[in-house]
Parts: C-alpha cells; sequence; structure tokens
C-alpha cells in the first residue's frame, strides 16, 4: 500500500531534479550564447569591411588623380606654347586646365577624408582587437567553469534519478499517476506538508474532520481549498 509519505518522498527528489534540470538548462544557454563575444566579433568584422572600403576607395582615387596629373602638363604646355592663337581656344584651354585642377583638388580633398577616415577606422579596430581579446580569455574562464557545473549537475541528476527510480517502483501505479498528473496542474507540488492547521501549499485553514484523517494516516486526504494530497509531516 502506498502512504503518502512516500509520495513526499518522491516529491522531495522530483522537486531536487526540478531544481537540478534549471540550473543546467541556464548553463547549457549560456555556453551556446557567447552573446557579447558574438557582438564583439560582428562588430569587428564590420569595422574591417569598412577599412577595407574606405582603402579601396582612395586606392581609385589615387589612380584617378594620377591620370589627371598627367593631363595637366600637356594642357599648360598648349596654354604657353604659342600654339593657341584665337582667344577662343585659349579660354576653352584655360576652361579645361581649370576643370582638370577643379576635379584635382576635389578628389585629394576626398583621399585626405577617406585618409581620415581610415586612421579612425584603424584606431577603432586596435580597440575592439584589444577588447576581443579580454573579453575572449573572460569567456574560456567562465566556459570552463559552465562546462564543469554542467557535469557536476549531471552527475549529481543521475544520482537523484537512480533513487527516483527505486523509489517509484515501490509506489501503487495507480497512485504514481495520480500523483504525477498532480504535479503537472499544481506547479511541481503535489504533495503538501500540514502545520499548524494549515495546508503549506495555499496556506488555507483545513476542516477539523480533514485535519483528524490526516494525522491518522489511513487514506489520502486531499485538500480541501488546492486539492493537493496532504501530509502531517
Amino acid at each position: 500500500m502506498t502512504t503518502v509519505k512516500q509520495l513526499f518522498s518522491l516529491q522531495e527528489l522530483d522537486l531536487a531534479l526540478d531544481a537540478i534540470q534549471s540550473q543546467k538548462s541556464q548553463a547549457e544557454e549560456e555556453l551556446n550564447a557567447r552573446l557579447e563575444l558574438e557582438q564583439m566579433e560582428t562588430a569587428l568584422a564590420e569595422e574591417q569591411g569598412r577599412l577595407s572600403e574606405t582603402q579601396e576607395s582612395h586606392q581609385s582615387f589615387r589612380q584617378d588623380a594620377d591620370e589627371l596629373r598627367e593631363r595637366v602638363p600637356g594642357l599648360e604646355e598648349r596654354i604657353y606654347s604659342g600654339d593657341v592663337t584665337t582667344a577662343r581656344e585659349m579660354a576653352s584651354a584655360e576652361l579645361e586646365a581649370g576643370h582638370v585642377r577643379k576635379q584635382l583638388d576635389d578628389m585629394e580633398m576626398r583621399m585626405l577624408e577617406l585618409t581620415v577616415a581610415a586612421d579612425n577606422s584603424r584606431s577603432r579596430i586596435t580597440s575592439l582587437e584589444s577588447e576581443l581579446e579580454i573579453t575572449r580569455v573572460g569567456w574560456e574562464v567562465r566556459q570552463a567553469e559552465l562546462t564543469q557545473q554542467v557535469e557536476q549537475l549531471s552527475s549529481k541528476e543521475d544520482t537523484i534519478q537512480v533513487q527516483r527510480e527505486e523509489l517509484a517502483a515501490t509506489v501503487d501505479q495507480q497512485e504514481l499517476q495520480k500523483y504525477d498528473i498532480l504535479r503537472k496542474r499544481k506547479g511541481g507540488t503535489a504533495v503538501a506538508k500540514v502545520e499548524r492547521g494549515l495546508c503549506q501549499a495555499c496556506r488555507m485553514s483545513l476542516p477539523t474532520q480533514h485535519l483528524q484523517r490526516v494525522r491518522t494516516g489511513r487514506q489520502m486526504v486531499l485538500c480541501s481549498s488546492c486539492g493537493r494530497m496532504l501530509w502531517p509531516g
């Protein structure tokens, strides 16, 4: 015959398993997350990408500027060589030369901006790499702690699970089924202690008749308020 004491002892094991599994789940979730590290790795990769784009843009502007510079001596020679004889041709040549110089000035200003941007980007990359290294070292320490924690919790879980199976084997299967259903419905607590005339789960006062039946322990008594099995403790 199954006693409420057996079910209370079974519940103690189940609650211990619940706590262990919750801690284990949190540790495993943190192990899998690596959120801070991944965010920093992403930020570093993005900054490196920006630097690469800036350098490519600078190189492209430099090539275009070099081509324009090669045109300047020819334009100036045309203007000052005396080969241009009409005012219209001279105005056209000077306009073209001025346009090239303006393009060169704009390109040099843009290259200067890109140089500053690249320097800033390199500075941010250096800072991110340093922070990432510190974070990675910290993560490796935390990872070792979490791995050890999971291993210890798994060992405890296995030990308690064996005890739980051994105890459950001594319990009537119908009573065990009722207990399991109550645990699911009542947030993990199917059996409640009775102290000072109160159900310790719902904190409601029990009728005198219920208290007497609980104390005799001859039959299963349910709390009239919350419906949990009652154990006199």
